[in-house]
């Protein structure tokens, strides 16, 4: 119900790069138009070619660096072995959307989008004059070496992993990490209680429509909308002489979700944020009206200090998302991709190996 009247916030997916390594930065869209690298592999030839013969093969080039499809495998593994973990290997043809968008194709597709975004922000570093220090070289070593730990050497040997493959990777990623935190630094960190404050919130709604046995909703008619007009009015007369405005509203509510709601400023829509937001501890707001309803609102805690304190976090990272993001859409406009799409597609992480 909650979807219907606060506002869509929409939230980045950020891949996870080898063992969990977070990337942070831009949120992810939809990879550039990217013309063919000009390997010149055909399928024919392709079909030909023994493993170690395709994992030497450059799958992509980024500006000036090169990505082989042994590097891109790498990837693949890392993230199909934690992915299994979690959801079985049954996960990668599930369909995830009417198209028929497999789990694994939208997996593939992710990890394109983060190799691409990894490769665009590194090849920043000289520009900047950002390189990584003894260290995080060192740092670099130790995750190289636990990584390889996880590997026996059939498994090393079947993939060419190699220790200069993976140490690039985590290279790339504690660079790019390092890039983000320098660009970041000298956003503003200053958020006001106000500005972050949380409150919870009780919620009493009823509704201007009513759904269907299919699931379809229609609408009211005239002579019911002022009935429910008129009920309405009366609960919101009998609310103010409640002691157990919680009790009441779980009640009377035609909602599905929670009576209780943890709300920040921009989550509402604004008639009901405008009264949300004027009410001290223990109040009551008056009626309000919505093309999808009529809401009661009642301030349980004026601010919830620990949802506050996350939200100030929450506030002080999407100002470094922008800062960053404004860097990155210049980098990303400046940098030509090229990708194989034969060799890329051809990549298959569906069965026992990826491969």
């Amino acid at each position: 119900m909650w979807k219907g009247w606060r506002k869509g916030v929409a939230s980045a997916s950020v891949m996870l790069l080898l063992c969990g390594c977070g990337m942070p930065g831009t949120e992810q869209t939809t990879v550039p138009s990217a013309t063919p690298y000009p390997t010149g592999v055909s399928s024919e030839k392709l079909s030909q070619m023994t493993r170690e013969e395709r994992f030497a093969q450059t799958v992509m080039r980024v500006g000036g660096l090169e990505v082989s499809y042994g590097e891109v495998v790498l990837y693949m593994q890392s993230t199909k072995e934690e992915v299994e973990t979690l959801y079985g290997n049954e996960v990668w043809n599930y369909a995830l959307d009417k198209d028929g968008t497999t789990y694994a194709k939208k997996l593939k597709d992710e990890l394109l989008e983060q190799i691409i975004y990894t490769k665009v922000v590194c090849a920043q570093a000289e520009r900047l004059g950002i390189s990584l220090s003894e260290d995080e070289l060192l740092d670099v070593d130790e995750y190289t070496a636990v990584y390889l730990d996880n590997f026996t050497q059939s498994e090393l040997d079947y993939y060419g992993i190699t220790k200069a493959q993976v140490e690039a990777i985590y290279r790339d990623n504690l660079l790019a990490t390092k890039i983000y935190e320098s660009l970041t630094l000298n956003v503003d960190t200053d958020v006001t209680d106000e500005e972050a404050r949380q409150a919870v919130l009780y919620s009493m709604f009823l509704a201007k429509y009513r759904i269907e046995e299919d699931g379809t909703r229609t609408t009211l008619r005239e002579e019911e909308l002022q009935l429910l007009r008129e009920r309405a009015e009366q609960l919101a007369a009998e609310a103010e002489q409640t002691e157990d405005f919680y009790t009441f509203a779980k009640e009377h509510t035609e909602s599905t979700e929670s009576v209780e709601m943890t709300v920040g400023r921009g989550e509402l829509h604004e008639p009901l944020e405008k009264v949300a937001f004027a009410l001290q501890e223990g109040e009551l707001g008056g009626l309000v009206e919505t093309e999808e309803g009529y809401f009661l609102l009642y301030c349980k805690t004026y601010q919830e200090e620990d949802a506050t304190e996350q939200k100030k976090i929450d506030i002080i990272l999407e100002r470094q998302e922008k800062a960053f993001s404004e860097n990155y859409a210049i980098w990303e406009a400046e940098t030509e991709v090229w990708v194989d799409r034969l060799l890329w597609d051809s990549i298959d992480l569906t069965g026992e190996k990826c491969e």
